[in-house]
């Protein structure tokens, strides 16, 4: 696991001015807290212990904020740099800070992450540059060769490219020093030269990502950081399983699972719940649409007794000898909500009992909190080690 995350965080923040005419684009707030204090919780969030700024314009204000990462709970290094220094060089003048590898974040820059399957990719590719790609309706700047996982260029916003490189990279501390030029280069042009000998693969983030690089993209960035979501499984936590049968198949089969209510009401009321729950029953002909509505509805009643509101649900109707896309292990029920309530995945939190819980929210990069009674062995405890939580965020 990587220990070291570096932040590049010295620019002027020319597209967001007016607001960095004072302080600089890193600490733009969101929500009453500066952006780059999101990103040093993610990484904190994943196992990441040190975080080394590379600052510049405007610097003292984000000493002054952060000190040394105590009152964090994480320890922070600067290397700070005249702001006109562009971003290659910032890197690789900080070379004695730097570990072996590290994960090299932006600081206008947020996409969910997994810290631990990112690492399994860059480890099962055998790679030392690995960059975070995440798809865009259009004008992206990166292609790519999906047989090879490697990266075949880097464009400058081409009709041609729906994906784009959004930081979240891992990359080797040799591959920043054997580009040294003595020139005051960005870090695009590390890039380049590295695409250019196929030494670059890619890790796709399909959980989107957000910026704040523009006023427009601040506000937007704004409206999903607001937002608290949580998202809960259907059988075995809002209701009782059904003891004779693998569905609950009917309002007479449905029993309320109170206990649940009793020890988590206070922590669910004024939340938005979304209900994430496969129900094979349809596929194998045990349960009707119909029925499966008016338990749905009937859940939604009791819990709303109760001010706990349950907004929606997703379900899966898949065979549970099928690998859908939409059943769980797989989490395309997750990027589903994702689209329709604007959230973000890994700061929301997913409540199941069934070890596919874990492993579904693993994948969508949502933070699991387990009910279940079946143990996790020594493998899982460690893949799952920083999704499982033991509170409702």
């Amino acid at each position: 696991m990587l220990n070291q995350a570096v932040i590049l965080c010295g620019g002027f923040g020319k597209r967001l001015f007016p607001i960095t005419k004072k302080i600089p684009k890193a600490m733009a707030s969101v929500n009453g807290k500066p952006f780059l204090f999101y990103l040093i919780e993610q990484c904190k969030n994943n196992g990441i212990k040190k975080i080394l700024l590379l600052c510049g314009y405007k610097f003292k204000v984000i000493q002054k904020y952060f000190g040394n990462g105590k009152k964090f709970g994480i320890n922070i290094q600067y290397h700070i740099n005249p702001p006109n220094i562009e971003t290659y060089k910032r890197i690789y003048d900080a070379k004695n800070y730097l570990e072996d590898k590290f994960l090299l974040l932006y600081s206008d820059n947020y996409c969910s992450l997994n810290l631990h399957d990112m690492m399994t990719h860059y480890q099962n590719l055998k790679t030392n540059f690995l960059i975070t790609i995440c798809k865009k309706k259009n004008n992206g700047n990166i292609l790519i060769n999906k047989k090879k996982n490697i990266v075949k260029s880097y464009l400058v916003k081409k009709k041609n490219s729906n994906l784009v490189e959004v930081g979240y990279i891992i990359i080797d501390k040799k591959i920043v020093l054997d580009f040294f030029k003595n020139k005051n280069e960005s870090y695009n042009e590390l890039l380049i030269n590295n695409i250019k000998k196929k030494r670059v693969n890619y890790y796709l983030n399909d959980t989107g990502y957000l910026s704040i690089s523009d006023i427009e993209r601040l506000k937007i960035t704004r409206k999903f950081f607001k937002k608290k979501i949580i998202l809960i499984d259907r059988d075995g936590v809002l209701n009782l399983k059904n003891k004779n049968h693998y569905y609950v198949r009917n309002l007479k089969e449905l029993k309320i699972n109170f206990i649940f209510i009793k020890r988590f009401r206070k922590f669910l009321i004024k939340k938005k719940l979304l209900c994430i729950s496969n129900q094979a029953g349809i596929a194998t002909g045990d349960l009707t649409h119909k029925n499966l509505k008016l338990i749905n509805n009937r859940i939604k009643e009791i819990y709303s007794k109760y001010n706990i509101q349950i907004y929606d649900f997703f379900i899966s109707d898949a065979h549970f000898l099928s690998n859908n896309y939409y059943r769980k292990p797989n989490h395309g029920l997750f990027l589903r909500a994702l689209s329709k309530y604007n959230f973000i995945l890994d700061r929301a939190c997913y409540i199941g009992d069934d070890i596919r819980d874990i492993e579904v929210s693993y994948r969508a990069k949502t933070k699991c909190l387990y009910l279940g009674k079946e143990k996790l062995n020594k493998e899982q405890k460690i893949k799952y080690k920083y999704t499982l939580t033991n509170k409702i965020l």
